[in-house]
């Protein structure tokens, strides 16, 4: 046992330095092996330098992708939900198996479960639905108070980088920073309010507003760039927890940060078109009555395609943290105040 950790661990750190480093697409994509059974191989697999588990956007977005390949009828998805149920290190592939639970008219829905050497990792549950019109449409309003335009912003890896000449920064951290550098630019944040990543003040509420978007440009795929904004959620939304302290995920007091579970919905489909798809709407939705509306009802922006090769507001907030976990919210907004995902996830936070 002992001699296969090490032999796992070798391997991990090899994967982790190895030239090779695909990209955004490659890490999401999977290869079916039978009709509902789909392969991810080790060397996609992301671990970030100073942990020993796949990252857990990763997993999402993939089981995402493979859930997708199984629709008789090529609906967008609305809504996921899912557990992390033990780690997984990059040593050997995941295997994503998909369950047809419903084929209806309207929606579809799938079970997957992910697994890495026979060992359960991951479940979830996804629902997809027929693209249809209401006459119930109305939003939040996108915050304006605090954005600042991504381009006015540095990226997370620009503040990295300017820590190597920050002369706070202790030698022993050094190497934590010049590995963090190693991580594959695959996504761009941009911190609307970045705090110290040294010196970290606390601030309250915890709320923060996060510029996301891939670095590489996606296929016009609606299912991958759907798989490419979760895994992107992933990566920042626990952190809301820790913004009322003086600390960060980088901070030697956390011993312990993960996901316990990730839900999203999806409010747009993500179509690159908006000419009206007559041969998917129903005889209902031909004599849609206007409802009587609030007045107050602010007007909903235009759709627009969305893409997650290009800026989208994160908005963050962490209303409780106890009993060793916290529990967060994320929407997502395009650039012309569209909400477009909401996001909720659990996280554990072991703090000494």
């Amino acid at each position: 046992m002992l001699f296969k950790r090490c032999s796992s661990l070798k391997t991990v750190i090899q994967r982790h330095l190895s030239s090779a480093k695909p990209t955004l697409y490659e890490t999401l994509k999977v290869h079916r092996s039978s009709p509902d059974v789909f392969i991810q191989p080790a060397e996609t697999l992301f671990v970030y330098p100073y942990r020993t588990s796949v990252f857990g956007g990763q997993i999402i977005g993939s089981a995402m992708y493979a859930a997708h390949q199984t629709l008789v009828q090529d609906f967008p998805l609305h809504s996921l939900h899912s557990y992390f149920l033990a780690a997984a290190d990059n040593s050997s592939a995941i295997t994503y198996t998909v369950k047809r639970l419903r084929d209806g008219k309207s929606f579809e829905t799938r079970a997957v479960t992910a697994r890495q050497d026979e060992k359960i990792i991951f479940e979830s549950e996804m629902s997809f639905h027929r693209k249809e019109q209401g006459t119930l449409a109305h939003q939040a309003v996108m915050p304006d108070v605090g954005v600042i335009p991504p381009e006015q912003l540095h990226s997370t890896r620009d503040r990295f980088r300017d820590l190597l000449n920050d002369e706070r920064l202790k030698p022993e951290f050094r190497p934590f920073v010049e590995m963090a550098l190693e991580i594959p630019k695959r996504i761009d944040i941009r911190h609307c309010q970045p705090r110290d990543l040294l010196r970290p003040s606390p601030v309250w509420p915890a709320r923060q507003l996060v510029w996301i978007k891939a670095i590489d440009p996606l296929p016009d795929d609606s299912h991958l760039h759907r798989s490419a904004i979760a895994y992107c959620s992933d990566r920042v939304l626990l952190t809301s927890a820790l913004l009322p302290y003086a600390l960060n995920v980088f901070s030697p007091r956390i011993r312990m940060q993960a996901s316990l579970d990730h839900s999203m919905w999806f409010h747009d489909d993500f179509a690159f078109t908006t000419a009206p798809e007559t041969q998917q709407s129903s005889t209902e939705d031909e004599f849609l009555k206007p409802v009587r509306r609030s007045v107050d009802i602010p007007p909903v922006p235009p759709k627009l395609p969305v893409r997650a090769d290009d800026w989208l507001l994160y908005e963050l907030e962490c209303p409780i943290a106890a009993n060793n976990r916290a529990l967060t919210f994320g929407r997502v907004w395009t650039r012309n105040g569209r909400l477009v995902i909401t996001c909720v996830q659990e996280g554990v936070i072991r703090c000494y």
